[in-house]
């Protein structure tokens, strides 16, 4: 229940004991005195009520977002005056602010506080923000300058790489982590089979120590943003917005190669460099054979094949190949479903398309020896793990002769197979 809800309540409750009072016909200079005392605390209470209504009101106009369209529907300037601060826009500042009224805004995604907070770091920098704002970004300490994003702004930026890369729309995300390490216990080897025995054998004897450990540690990814100091100043630009379209692409683009094709040094390690990942080998160099697929992607054992999460998973170069498949006659042996909102698959397995993960083709269009050129998985046994915080410093002096303010975003990621039985690999023959 709000305050401004339980103020007019306890205001209700206090009026109907003093008209019950006043219904008990002539009162003495007791109830008299205690009559007026509920009907002022009534009326302290109603009037506290409306000033916090009001003022949520005042909020409320303050936060909304600028109708920017309504404030050129006259397509003329003449009479218009707009005030940033104490200073008035002049002529060409507002034509220029014409020119960013298609530009999306993200501003309800923020927190009401924090989203005002962090657009006036954005646009001042952290030396002309109050008390209260400057409180309001901080968390911990920043000995380097840096102001921790939200969790809300982090969640939208990792929102926005979705949609980038395929690796994390399919993979096995985990929970941000504050610090440290994700330790996973693995099992690393199988037990043998159960052997028929007497009824006081015990069967064979297990020697080797089944259990392992993965460990996943955030490794740290950084990207610079310039903003040019005419788009901070105009109110209808959406720097927050702007800055986080090009960090969550940024991002994405090192990320999605990362978790693909990682080396696992001061990086993810990627799919495709997991120690003992299972491999299909074309039957013939340089060429893949509709039955090479078929034999690829029937290697995956059950267990993972009929997973929700399994996906083929290659560049869009394989997809075109494998949909110029012939038969004899001509006919395309691929003839994926044409109905609405189901996904593409390849022999009934889902597929995403990935730009980071190599074609395997050369100039000629022809098929390299020894590429890889696709998986096939459960791909929730691929994790992603990052870090809890996510920083973003300013830098005002370093561009001030290019009148630019930067923009620096720092986070911590890291990923990897957990499960490499999970997955299989196409390799062209040499």
């Amino acid at each position: 229940m709000s305050k401004i809800r339980k103020l007019y309540d306890e205001a209700a409750q206090l009026h109907a004991q003093a008209t019950a009072l006043l219904g008990d016909g002539e009162l003495s200079a007791e109830k008299s005195a205690q009559v007026d005392q509920l009907l002022d605390r009534v009326e302290e209470l109603t009037s506290q009520a409306k000033r916090l209504e009001r003022a949520e009101e005042t909020e409320k106009a303050l936060q909304a977002p600028m109708d920017a369209p309504k404030m050129f529907e006259h397509g003329s300037f003449e009479g218009v005056q707009i005030k940033v601060g104490d200073r008035v826009l002049e002529r060409d500042e507002l034509e220029e602010m014409r020119q960013f009224l298609p530009f999306p805004s993200y501003w309800a995604q923020a927190g009401k506080d924090y989203g005002h907070a962090m657009r006036g770091y954005m646009r001042k920098g952290e030396r002309e923000l109050p008390d209260l704002m400057r409180k309001t970004l901080l968390a911990g300490t920043a000995p380097a300058g840096g102001y921790l994003v939200q969790d809300n702004y982090y969640a939208g930026l990792v929102a926005k790489a979705k949609e980038i890369s395929a690796m994390r729309r399919i993979c096995g995300v985990m929970p941000p982590v504050p610090s440290g390490a994700v330790i996973v216990p693995t099992e690393e080897s199988l037990f043998s089979d159960a052997t028929w025995t007497t009824e006081v054998g015990t069967g064979n004897t297990d020697s080797q120590e089944p259990f392992g450990q993965r460990r996943l540690m955030p490794k740290p990814l950084a990207k610079r943003v310039k903003v040019s100091n005419t788009f901070l100043r105009l109110p209808t630009f959406d720097v927050e917005g702007y800055v986080r379209d090009r960090m969550a692409y940024k991002f994405a683009v090192p990320e999605e190669h990362a978790f693909i094709n990682g080396t696992g040094a001061n990086s993810p390690q990627g799919l495709l460099q997991t120690s003992g990942l299972p491999v299909y080998t074309t039957a013939a160099a340089n060429t893949v054979t509709a039955d090479d697929v078929i034999n690829f992607v029937y290697r995956l054992p059950a267990a993972y094949a009929g997973a929700p999460s399994t996906r083929i998973l290659a560049n869009r170069a394989f997809i075109r190949k494998v949909r110029l498949m012939k038969t004899g006659d001509g006919a395309y042996i691929w003839q994926p479903g044409l109905q609405i909102g189901s996904p593409g698959t390849i022999l009934d397995i889902p597929y995403e398309t990935s730009d980071r993960f190599d074609d395997g083709l050369d100039a000629n269009d022809a098929w390299e020896s020894n590429a890889v050129v696709a998986a096939v998985g459960d791909f929730s046994y691929y994790w992603i793990v990052d870090a809890l915080q996510m920083s973003i410093q300013r830098l005002v002096e370093l561009y001030a002769e290019s009148n630019q303010t930067g923009f620096i975003g720092r986070k911590e990621v890291d990923g990897m197979c957990v499960l490499p039985e999970a997955f299989y690999v196409l390799k062209v023959k040499a």
